[in-house]
């Protein structure tokens, strides 16, 4: 049978979609570890041993850091230029995602250019280490070679300046027993991990943006260029031709699963109206599965408020709670793809919000965030209501909106602009949610930032940098993540 475009198949096999990929699960980090062999000749009973001892100092710590979700490609301790040059054909084969260069003693740059001249491509990160972090004013000079790994660093990124490579590399300096730089050196590869997810990513659009919103309107060819996933418009007739085929038995049933939905209180929603929204989630569901999307946003206002009679807004809230497909509203793409960033750092789904009123007294301000978001982030279940919608674009009944002030806590901000000046530009913001009394009762869910500067400030800064009107916001601080993730890319960093 002749394959067909996903835009008109009956089936569930295209010939312009992947059918059968799969996705990379693990970052790969190649450790280039390096000393000299000229200095093993001239202390041969001690230095090499000193650095090897050294050497499984740092392997245990970044097996401890890193963790699963990387892969340790380790070619072994490499003194000579045969050995750096086996090191980079493995890391070639392996395809590594990163390079994390570590000098235990001076050595040439010649022999490690050797390894790097086959991943030359591949981000790199050097972390410039010691064996004791203080001088030592007793050491002999066997102990200064031991810890003459700033000259060899130094060379290595002379030289990198004098031929152009690597010209974005980061640098983590500490001792080998100190935790902070294998936080930092998890934190990068955190951030390449996710540049690479990013560049795996389907991301479904159904029906537009927000007439109006120029500020969320994008360039799919720019979006796929710079930040990586691909955009696919998804025909509302696909979503509702799902939603036509859902049985009654199939609501009910499905009705029985959100046990923990009913668990919140429920103000002015009806069963038939809860039902609704059931009917569409399941009809939401099953198009990201058909079409093997891992994140969607859908424009509701109007056509398909009108026609299913809902505001579709459970489906969002479920998603959320899973926590594996990221999905917002009114066509804010490059928000969705922020909220994909934040997910994959953190597992959790963050809050789609928009900027709202300022307090003074509270230096913080109240974010709006369409109606739902994760119940887990309340500051417990009695905080959350099952609500009416407060906007009403034309559906039957009340409609279904949550209502809870998100707890407190350190968040990060975020969000992506295509500026036409400046070129993509990424927003980085670190504060924290702060404690309200009580959910704000506005049958919408809310979160009371607090920036690190004084309120009016902030507005100004998010005004003058021309940000878009809505805000990505996770517990948290991931704006190290970010700085390094927008580097990789190529995108400036607004930091407020």
């Amino acid at each position: 049978m002749a394959l067909e475009s996903f835009e008109v198949s009956k089936d569930d096999t295209f010939g312009d979609l992947l059918n059968d990929y799969e996705k990379k699960q693990k970052t790969k980090v190649g450790v280039y570890a390096c000393g000299y062999f000229e200095y093993w000749r001239m202390y041969p009973k001690t230095l090499e041993a000193f650095v090897r001892g050294d050497l499984e100092k740092v392997l245990g710590q970044l097996r401890k850091h890193l963790g699963p979700q990387v892969e340790i490609v380790w070619p072994g301790l490499v003194s000579t230029l045969d050995e750096a040059d086996r090191a980079g054909r493995l890391f070639k084969k392996e395809n590594i995602d990163l390079v994390l260069f570590v000098a235990f003693t001076y050595t040439v740059d010649v022999i490690s250019l050797q390894c790097l001249r086959y991943v030359e491509k591949v981000p790199l990160i050097l972390f410039l280490r010691q064996s004791h972090r203080d001088i030592d004013f007793q050491g002999n000079y066997e102990q200064t070679l031991r810890n003459s790994a700033m000259i060899a660093a130094s060379q290595l990124t002379g030289t990198f300046r004098k031929m152009g490579i690597f010209e974005n590399f980061e640098v983590v300096v500490g001792a080998d027993f100190e935790e902070e730089p294998y936080r930092l050196i998890r934190k990068y590869a955190d951030a390449v991990g996710t540049y690479h997810y990013l560049r795996e990513l389907n991301i479904g659009i159904i029906g537009h943006v927000f007439r109006g919103m120029f500020d969320h309107e994008f360039d799919r060819t720019s979006i796929t260029g710079t930040l990586g996933p691909q955009v696919i418009d998804i025909q509302i007739s696909h979503l509702l031709d799902l939603w036509e085929k859902v049985t009654e038995e199939e609501v009910e049933e499905y009705a029985g699963q959100l046990e923990w939905v009913r668990r919140y209180r429920f103000q002015d929603v009806k069963e038939e109206e809860f039902l609704r929204e059931c009917r569409f989630t399941i009809a939401y569901k099953r198009l990201i599965r058909r079409f093997r999307l891992d994140a969607v946003c859908f424009l509701g206002q109007h056509y398909v408020e009108v026609k299913t009679g809902c505001t579709g807004y459970l489906a969002s809230v479920v998603l959320a709670k899973e926590k594996q497909y990221m999905a917002n509203t009114e066509g804010d793409v490059n928000g969705l793809v922020m909220m994909c960033i934040m997910n994959r750092l953190t597992g959790q789904a963050p809050l789609f919000g928009e900027w709202g009123e300022y307090g003074e007294k509270e230096n913080a301000m109240q974010m709006m965030m369409h109606g739902y978001g994760d119940p887990d982030l309340a500051k417990g279940p009695e905080h959350v209501r099952i609500t009416a919608t407060p906007e009403n674009w034309g559906h039957q009944g009340s409609g279904l909106s949550v209502e809870f002030t998100a707890r407190p806590g350190p968040v990060t901000i975020g969000h992506l602009i295509d500026d036409k000046r400046d070129g993509w530009r990424m927003l980085i913001g670190k504060g924290e949610a702060i404690a309200a009394a009580q959910s704000i009762p506005c049958e919408d869910v809310t979160l009371l930032y607090k920036p690190e500067i004084p309120i009016k400030d902030f507005v100004r800064k998010i005004l003058k940098t021309g940000f878009d009107h809505h805000a990505i916001i996770c517990y948290g601080d991931v704006t190290q993540e970010l700085g390094y993730l927008a580097d990789l890319m190529g995108v400036k960093k607004d930091q407020v």
